[in-house]
């Protein structure tokens, strides 16, 4: 079983990746609601960023030692 140091990290972890997640949404949502290029390609600009975010979360929980383990 996780210990507590753990349960918490990847608490954090999953709100991060869930923030991620609705800022992609949010983005994606209001790119479909203008024509302006302009605007959809720096919502697409946002939306690889946020993409980037997410890969380096995911970067971090899979190099992140476990309690207990070297």
């Amino acid at each position: 079983m996780p210990g507590a140091a753990t349960r918490r990290r990847e608490a954090g972890i999953a709100e991060v990746a869930g923030a991620l997640a609705a800022a992609r949404c949010a983005a994606r949502v209001a790119g479909f609601g203008t024509g302006e290029f302009v605007v959809r390609e720096l919502l697409l600009s946002v939306i690889d960023e946020v993409n980037r975010a997410e890969r380096a979360v995911a970067s971090l929980v899979s190099t992140s030692p476990r309690d207990g383990a070297p």
